[in-house]
This record gives C-alpha cells, sequence and structure tokens, in this order.
C-alpha cells in the first residue's frame, strides 16, 4: 500500500491525545524534520516504545541494555525533541 501524499515511505503517524499529530520514523530510514536531531539508538528506543508499545524491560532485552539505560535514553531523546521542536516554533 504506497504512503498517502505528502509522507515518506516507511513512516507511521500514531495520533496524539491532543488530536495533533507525530511522526516518528522508522529507525530503518532516514530521520526527516526535528527527529534528525535524535541518534539512531534514540530513534530506535522511541520506535520500540512509542509505536511497537514495549517496555523499558522488553526493549532492554532486545537492546542488550539495563532498563534503566533505555528509560535514560528515551527521556534525553524526549527531552532533546522537546527543545528542537521549541526551537523551530520560535523561528516560524
Amino acid at each position: 500500500m504506497p504512503a498517502p501524499a505528502g509522507r515518506p515511505t516507511g513512516m507511521r503517524t500514531p495520533k496524539t491525545p491532543h488530536d495533533g499529530r507525530l511522526v516518528i520514523p522508522d529507525p530503518r530510514g532516514d530521520a526527516v524534520g526535528p527527529m534528525a536531531v535524535l541518534t539512531p539508538l534514540q530513534l530506535k528506543i522511541l520506535h520500540l516504545r512509542v509505536v511497537d508499545g514495549d517496555s523499558a524491560e522488553q526493549v532492554a532485552i532486545k537492546l542488550d541494555m539495563s532498563p534503566s539505560a533505555v528509560r535514560m535514553t528515551q527521556h534525553r531523546a524526549l527531552q532533546r525533541l522537546r527543545e528542537q521542536l521549541r526551537a523551530a516554533g520560535e523561528t516560524t
């Protein structure tokens, strides 16, 4: 099934509770927009936690990390993304 117009192939778009749209790229593809500031590990963890719904413990097993390292990496990724989105909002 082809991707809708305006959305790169491999992108998944879950709805957020505030009716906005949060685009989380497939970690196997290239990150675009604000997500480009994240490391490949941060993208992978966000994908597994947010899109796939895995627990920190499940992600830790898959990535050979401790659950606390998964949570810390997720926290830092979200913090970095938040800063990027705020900066982008200030320039528009």
